[in-house]
């Protein structure tokens, strides 16, 4: 197929991520400035590791349906020229900004969304922190890319590019780069978008350019000390549970409620109803909201089976996607369920159960 005529990068980028997550822990502990929790980072790169297992249906999925709009509703045929990959690359990251910024708006999305943001850390590690959900519902706002016939080769090569651009700004290691800044996104911009301040919540949605912000009135700089965490309070580290416990709620309250018209405005609208605040009362007090922190303390013995079962599942998978493609797809389903049930273990060891 077209789609595999450019490489793999995510698949090929795995250990070069891991030995950057591996560098900046080292960095963290060296300063002694704890940015890094290590049942935390474990849950996050976990919660990417189901992302990866469950690609081979979403990513799929979003192959198929890009393959199927191209070859049959595409309005031009556009070669993979330079000014094209342009196009894609700023192309690809507005859609992304739109996307984005909707997600923190609609409760459906944000069920989804919300895995990446419920963790208090901001390091490299939150950047594998995925959702499944979000894998599925952000294809459908990419295929107008298909009919505007760019290839699917070059698209979904900008698409993965995106990707990894994005892990590299979840970090405060990197200096603020203040030229650089002005067009486009940085680790300093981009941890007050995961800041729980009033000045910073729904502010910085881009993924590559900044400037977009700019432009529609959501870019902030930092004004005062970043309070990392959303206004919902975690109360999982399990990696399963953590994809699907919002959704859960939003359904929940979907169900609780009287009339069509408030039903949707619980599933689409604003995700308010789920924030600490609304839990406790409706006060508002986002910049400094005293609240207990989900961290178990785990025994000796379950740390050890908890970094056993995390450091083979991180080797496995690196070989497994570097592979992915010559497995069956038998195989595959036994492998998303037999790694399902080892994150779900090491996530009950985490959450102290």
């Amino acid at each position: 197929m077209e789609a595999l005529l450019y490489p793999d990068i995510i698949a090929i980028g795995i250990p070069f991520m891991v030995a950057c997550v591996v560098i900046e822990f080292i960095h963290d502990r060296g300063r002694k400035e704890s940015k890094f929790r290590v049942n935390g980072a474990i849950s996050n790169i976990s919660c990417g590791i189901f992302e990866q297992v469950t690609g081979f249906i979403s990513k799929g999925l979003f192959l198929l349906l890009y393959l199927w709009v191209y070859e049959n509703a595409r309005l031009f045929t556009l070669q993979d020229t330079l000014w094209v990959w342009l196009a894609l690359i700023v192309g690809v990251d507005l859609v992304f900004y739109w996307f984005h910024r909707l997600s923190h708006r609609s409760s459906f999305l944000w069920a989804g969304h919300m895995v990446h943001h419920e963790i208090e850390e901001f390091n490299l590690t939150v950047a594998l922190r995925r959702s499944v959900m979000q894998e599925f519902t952000i294809i459908w706002v990419y295929l107008p890319f298909a009919v505007l016939g760019f290839s699917p080769g070059a698209f979904f090569l900008a698409f993965a590019a995106h990707n990894l651009y994005q892990f590299l700004i979840h970090t405060s290691y990197l200096p603020e780069m203040r030229v650089f800044g002005l067009v486009f996104n940085t680790p300093h911009h981009h941890e007050l978008h995961h800041c729980r301040n009033a000045c910073y919540i729904d502010k910085n949605f881009a993924g590559v350019f900044i400037v977009w912000d700019r432009m529609f009135g959501t870019f902030c700089q930092r004004t005062e000390r970043p309070e990392l965490g959303i206004s919902q309070v975690t109360t999982t580290l399990n990696p399963i549970k953590a994809q699907v416990h919002t959704l859960s709620r939003v359904i929940a309250e979907t169900s609780r409620r009287k009339g069509w018209r408030h039903k949707l405005q619980a599933f689409f609208g604003a995700p308010s109803y789920l924030s600490f605040d609304a839990e406790h009362g409706g006060v508002q007090n986002h910049a400094h909201p005293p609240r207990p922190r989900f961290n178990p303390q785990l025994s000796r013995y379950d740390w050890w089976v908890v970094v056993s079962c995390f450091v083979a599942l991180v080797v496995g998978t690196t070989v497994y996607r570097n592979f992915e493609a010559l497995v069956s797809l038998q195989s595959k389903i036994l492998a998303l369920l037999i790694i399902g049930l080892f994150l779900f273990y090491i996530g009950r060891l985490l959450d102290g159960r």
